[in-house]
Order: structure tokens, then C-alpha cells, then sequence
């Protein structure tokens, strides 16, 4: 999809090699995953920024920020100013998301394929 490298987030042991790499995380998730790893994966003066609502607290290193002077922060959704920013890029871009598409008369099939994690993205239902 047009990334030069995929990490999974689950791969500690590449996590745990791949050294100061990143300027910036967004993170999306809302489970808690081991923040420090991620910390370590971010160059100094670099950023772990969440927009995903994690419920627990996040446990992390204050050396890890320290010593690489680097932070933590987060934020609610975009605002709609910030939002137009965003699709405006994705349009200049050429940015497009992958669906998959269901008549609303398979809607059945369709729910069937989220429930047993088949769909690949995004389901849209259309008429």
C-alpha cells in the first residue's frame, strides 16, 4: 500500500532490534501494548502521540524520555478544519482507502465476514 517498511506491533523482538528509527507514532489503538518498545523505536526529540483511546494507563520509562528527549502526547479526533486539510491531501495525493463493497440485499453475508475477521479493511454496505 505504499509503505516502505511494515513493523507489526505485536513483533517485539523487531521492535526491540530496529533502534531509534521513527520522528514520530501515531498511535490508533485502544488496547495497551508495550509502550516502552515503541519509545525506544524514537529518535531524539521525537514524538509517541495518541489518538486512539487507550483505557489503562501508559506505562513508560521516564529515562526513555529523558535521555531522548522525547515525549508523549495526545489528542481527540481533528477538528473539521483539520479534517478538510487531510482529505484535501489524500485527493492530492491520490490517497484512496481499500473497501470492500456489499449490496445491502447481502447484508447478512456481509456481517457474517466481519464477525469471522474475512473482511480485508473496510465492509460498505451500498443500494
Amino acid at each position: 500500500m505504499g509503505a516502505d517498511e511494515v513493523v507489526s506491533s505485536t513483533d517485539q523482538v523487531t521492535l526491540k532490534n530496529m533502534g531509534a528509527k521513527f520522528d514520530l507514532i501515531i498511535s490508533t489503538v485502544n488496547v495497551s501494548l508495550d509502550w516502552n518498545l515503541f519509545l525506544n523505536t524514537i529518535k531524539p526529540r521525537g514524538r509517541l502521540h495518541f489518538v486512539g483511546a487507550v483505557l489503562e494507563p501508559i506505562k513508560s520509562s521516564v529515562f526513555s524520555l529523558m535521555t531522548g528527549r522525547r515525549s508523549i502526547s495526545g489528542s481527540p479526533v481533528g477538528s473539521p478544519k483539520n479534517i478538510k486539510k487531510m482529505l484535501n491531501f489524500c485527493v492530492q495525493h491520490n490517497i484512496k482507502p481499500i473497501v470492500e463493497h456489499f449490496k445491502f440485499s447481502d447484508i447478512n453475508n456481509a456481517i457474517d465476514k466481519v464477525r469471522s475477521n474475512e473482511v480485508r479493511f473496510r465492509a460498505v454496505l451500498s443500494w
